[in-house]
């Protein structure tokens, strides 16, 4: 299978190419405009086919794409490469509003051609299946950072939609049954919290642009049965008044702790069966939809 990775920043280099090259079944082809970068990162990789301009690319029998640049580019990139029947992988946010996600999701629709969006938290080993089992009471996401105010857009788009979409389990998520808390610090956003229920669970998310330092956290709880997580590597889980700790094995890899080889492999399966699961198209679009719609409520 032949992949092409547009964009060799620091997403690409530092979370997916580690991944890609060490897949077996996997042939490259690296695209970028900084001809330095291209010339060092295919050197590195030891990677052949090289191109600067994107539209290049449908004449070297690629059977996907993945879209590692600026997110302003993503909907261009990702509507030419669909308009040719090639299926796309998009770096979260897929799009920076829901106008232009909705068009994504459209052509993806019309012409049957998958549009694959990376989001790696929904592949967590640590506690994914967790997130999955019936009966959840409720789900706790706090994501926080040290000192990074921002503009609603960035602060929303570029950042909390981490939270937003870990929370989006059901695919459904709707702004008239959430309760939004949003400080400030002068013009821009300092944190912002979000609580509803849903399907008998109660959700809720956080962000704290000001805290003490940059941390995530993750708790759940069924009946007589809770977990605490304050990473990806280990966590605790709470039952019979008994504490257990809960944790990877130590050699496992940050990235697959992450979730990304996880999630690699789903979108490797994707591009060799054409189809995604109607669910997960349903979150995706929920998702950028929601954020859109929280970004305009804060303003």
């Amino acid at each position: 299978m032949k992949i092409a990775v547009i964009g060799l920043g620091d997403i690409a280099t530092k979370a997916y190419l580690p991944l890609l090259t060490r897949m077996p079944s996997l042939e490259l082809v690296f695209c970028t405009r900084n001809p330095e970068k291209l010339a060092a990162v295919a050197n590195e990789y030891r990677i052949a086919e090289t191109c600067r301009d994107y539209r290049e690319l449908i004449t070297m029998n690629i059977d996907g794409v993945m879209i590692h640049t600026s997110s302003e580019s993503h909907a261009t990139i990702a509507s030419f490469f669909m308009e040719q029947g090639i299926p796309v992988f998009v770096d979260k946010p897929a799009t920076l509003n829901a106008a232009e996600y909705q068009k994504l999701h459209d052509l993806s629709e019309q012409t049957s051609v998958p549009m694959f969006v990376g989001f790696n938290r929904r592949y967590i080993p640590l506690w994914k299946e967790l997130v999955g089992r019936e009966n959840l009471r409720s789900l706790t996401w706090h994501k926080h950072r040290l000192n990074l105010t921002g503009a609603p857009q960035d602060f929303v788009f570029d950042d909390m939609i981490h939270v937003i979409d870990s929370l989006n389990i059901y695919g459904q998520i709707d702004q008239q049954d959430i309760q939004i808390v949003c400080q400030k610090s002068g013009d821009d956003i300092a944190m912002i919290n979000l609580s509803w229920e849903e399907n008998g669970t109660l959700f809720n998310g956080q962000m704290n642009r000001l805290f003490g330092k940059t941390c995530e956290s993750v708790s759940m709880a069924f009946e007589n049965e809770a977990y605490q997580f304050s990473g990806f590597l280990r966590g605790e889980k709470l039952e019979n008044g008994t504490t257990q700790t809960v944790e990877l094995a130590d050699w496992t890899d940050t990235l697959e702790s992450k979730g990304f080889k996880a999630m690699l492999e789903d979108w490797v399966n994707v591009v060799a069966s054409g189809r995604m699961d109607e669910k997960v198209k349903q979150r995706n679009l929920s998702t950028h939809v929601f954020c859109d719609s929280l970004v305009e409520h804060i303003r």
